[in-house]
């Protein structure tokens, strides 16, 4: 009888020591961003931002999920156009899912490769205005799943009043950081005089683009309201007249972990979302890329 429970007992410890070599290989870095520079020129007639984003990107496994493909990669916000590839290893380039860029490679990238792709966007809805100021508060995309040796935000320096910048480069204030951990970010504050631009449009400031979704929302909200009440009094013997009104519940992750935005619903200019890499490897979803914590187990429970 000690036998075969010291053999269950063994049995046991050695599955564990499996599973747990299984998740830790998992969980291993896949990838690591070795460079991040972003290039910000503003556009001096109305305030949007032209952003050229250089990346250096490293694939240090492709056997756990497959060669690195195509990346995902956050704007600052939807209100972005002209999404221009400006290296030729980038196959296609176009907006994806609101806030982000998908960029396609024109090949696979396997372990020890290094891929250093370059493209840009036209970005609207990014100031602030106040008073006689005009504010950018600035934070890229930021890497969830991978770390970043070294990051760069270098902006264009024509009639800036006032930055809270590292250093300067030529016509360039810098921000600067290295050896950033996992969803770690950098931010830039800079102030204009609001006359530095030929014309700013109130209605295209940073928190716009949150209003009229707010105001969207609400109204939406209100026609429900209406629906309810209109159907609870003359539904008659319906569903909405009898039985109640059901409401399934759909959860939106909005910062902490997952790869999700952190300052989504803010009044600065922020990147409110970040990067991930995809295709022939996991990609966002196998990574829980919108923070679910959903697991195999609780599905399968769910199903019975």
């Amino acid at each position: 009888m000690n036998k075969k429970r010291f053999l269950i007992i063994g049995l046991v410890f050695i599955s564990l020591l499996i599973i747990l070599n299984i998740n830790n290989k998992a969980y291993a870095d896949t990838d690591i961003i070795e460079n991040y520079t972003i290039t910000v020129d503003p556009d001096m007639n109305n305030g949007a931002l032209d952003i050229t984003y250089e990346i250096k990107w490293k694939v240090l496994d492709s056997e756990t999920e497959g060669p690195l493909t195509w990346v995902k990669i956050g704007t600052p916000n939807s209100h972005f156009s002209s999404p221009t590839a400006l290296t030729p290893n980038i196959k296609e380039i176009q907006p994806y899912t609101g806030s982000y860029v998908r960029i396609d490679f024109d090949k696979a990238y396997k372990e020890g490769d290094i891929v250093t792709f370059k493209y840009s966007i036209h970005q609207e809805y990014m100031y602030k205005i106040k008073n006689s100021k005009c504010t950018y508060e600035f934070t890229p995309a930021w890497f969830t799943d991978f770390k970043v040796n070294n990051i760069t935000i270098k902006w264009n320096k024509d009639s800036v009043k006032k930055a809270d910048n590292t250093s300067e480069e030529g016509n360039y204030y810098i921000w600067n950081k290295t050896n950033l951990d996992k969803g770690e970010k950098i931010k830039a504050k800079i102030e204009y005089n609001k006359t530095a631009f030929a014309y700013l449009d109130e209605n295209k400031q940073a928190s716009s683009g949150v209003k009229t979704i707010i105001n969207i929302v609400l109204g939406f909200i209100i026609i429900f309201i209406i629906i309810i009440i209109f159907c609870s009094f003359f539904g008659g013997g319906g569903y909405y007249g009898h039985r109640g009104f059901y409401v399934g519940h759909h959860h939106h992750h909005y910062g902490g972990g997952g790869c999700v935005h952190s300052s989504c619903a803010c009044a600065s200019s922020c990147a409110c979302a970040c990067a991930c890499a995809g295709s022939g490897r996991a990609g966002c979803s196998k990574k829980d890329f919108y923070g679910t914590n959903l697991q195999t187990k609780k599905i399968k429970q769910a199903l019975r």
